[in-house]
């Protein structure tokens, strides 16, 4: 069974800004988008292939390179969503979570 992936808008913008950011170095860039999209070609035949993010239990976690892809699994709908992409050294806690404490 093939799940459904849905950007929601911030994981839009955080895409985005990846792009745009590795711009002045194609080859990353190329790197990266291409392990993004077989990690997601993956994902949506085998959902739970990536751990659960222990910090955010709601999550589960893909690492690429540099950068960490956050979604959840929404089985009754045969849905992922993908939550965020951030890159793996920024505060993960406030970005994930902008108005907790």
């Amino acid at each position: 069974m093939k799940y459904n992936i849905k950007y929601i808008p911030s994981a839009d913008r955080d895409l985005a800004a990846v792009y745009n950011y590795l711009e002045e170095y194609p080859q990353k860039r190329i790197r990266i988008f291409s392990k993004i999209d077989l990690a997601l070609t993956r994902l949506a035949y085998m959902p739970k292939m990536f751990p659960i993010y222990e910090a955010a239990p709601q999550f589960r976690r893909i690492v690429i390179e540099d950068y960490l892809i956050f979604y959840k699994l929404i089985e009754s709908d045969e849905l992922i969503e993908i939550h965020r992409i951030l890159y793996a050294k920024m505060d993960i806690q406030k970005q994930l979570f902008p108005s907790a404490p």
